[in-house]
């Protein structure tokens, strides 16, 4: 005897990870459902954000930042451009554990080795609709809103409450710590919510989480902004623009820690323009690296170096025709500064 069960529509169905909706929907819309729902519908298809925006009426300029949000959340993995789901790599290490301890270790080390590096994704800021319930709920953060209105001295956007909203749950910053960035930042003449947005993240990845991690961030950023108008000033640098992040680190170094004076950066900031023919910040390290080092702090001390240095040096100048008294590549090779 033969029977058949007709399901009907259940005769056609896909899984959706648990996370989604235990982690996902908070900040979740239409949108990243949409596109997350035909992903997994087409697994194993190949795909084009055409293809999606046809399918469900997204823009296709809104697809990749919901695609980053499902990566963020683990749902998804990137790797050279393709989607895969991120449980899958679980399973299959689940699954070598079943092995003998010899084959799971050397396996364990191949499957290291080949996993993708996962990029730090920007938080989403959460839609409009998630934050106007919050407004109607959250009284902290209906007060976070209205500072920031008399701090900015103007009545902020819906996009610019979305901003305080993730810093605030998502980045988890407390909400006297985001007054304290919204003044620091109208403090350095960046009073615009996206600089304030970005800055917050910042503080989020460091740990910045109380008012004194706050007050010791605001003052290391005010330290290192000093230490460049004083390295600027001393390489005789006119409108320079705005400093990158290493090169306020350098500053900071230079003036704070090794605590050159003003006429040895400029020393520094000549040798290397003899040398290189231009400004470059990473070879006057290797300079000033190589004077703190050896105890050279002010222009007599170097005199002295470089007449110890002369008298060694001649023999290889002569050879080969160089009159610097630094290589540039050994210089380059001194700069071993972390980012921070």
């Amino acid at each position: 005897m033969s029977m058949k069960i007709n399901l009907g529509a259940w005769n056609s169905i896909f899984a959706v990870p648990s996370s989604v909706v235990d982690e996902g929907l908070k900040f979740s819309d239409g949108v990243k459902l949409k596109v997350l729902l035909y992903l997994l519908r087409h697994s194993g298809e190949d795909v084009s954000e055409k293809d999606i925006s046809r399918a469900t009426g997204v823009n296709e300029t809104d697809i990749p930042e919901a695609v980053e949000y499902w990566v963020m959340k683990g749902i998804f993995c990137k790797s050279n451009g393709e989607i895969a789901p991120a449980q899958q790599e679980n399973f299959e290490t689940e699954t070598v554990t079943n092995q003998t301890e010899s084959i799971n270790n050397e396996i364990s080390t191949e499957k290291r080795e080949e996993q993708p590096q996962h990029i730090p994704v920007r938080p989403q800021r959460p839609d409009y609709v998630y934050v106007a319930q919050q407004l109607a709920v959250d009284e902290e953060f209906k007060m976070l809103v209205n500072e920031a209105q008399t701090a900015l001295g103007k009545t902020i956007s819906n996009s610019d409450a979305s901003s305080l909203l993730m810093l605030k749950n998502t980045c988890g910053l407390p909400a006297e710590v985001i007054i304290m960035l919204i003044q620091y930042c109208i403090s350095i003449g960046k009073s615009n919510i996206r600089a304030i947005e970005t800055i917050g993240v910042r503080w989020s990845d460091a740990g910045v989480f109380s008012i004194e991690a706050a007050e010791n961030k605001i003052k290391q950023a005010h330290r290192a902004s000093q230490s460049f108008t004083v390295v600027s000033a001393a390489f005789g640098l006119k409108n320079f623009g705005s400093p990158t992040k290493k090169q306020m680190e350098y500053a900071d170094l230079w003036v704070n820690e090794w605590k050159f004076s003003p006429e040895m950066l400029r020393e520094a900031y000549e040798r290397c323009v003899d040398s290189k023919g231009s400004c470059d910040f990473r070879y006057i390290n290797g300079i000033l690296k190589r004077w703190n080092s050896s105890g050279i702090f002010n222009v007599d001390d170097l005199k002295r170096l470089d007449s110890n240095q002369s008298k060694y040096s001649n023999r290889n100048n002569s050879k080969n025709g160089s009159n610097a008294s630094y290589n540039i590549n050994d210089l380059q090779r001194l700069d071993t500064i972390d980012s921070i």
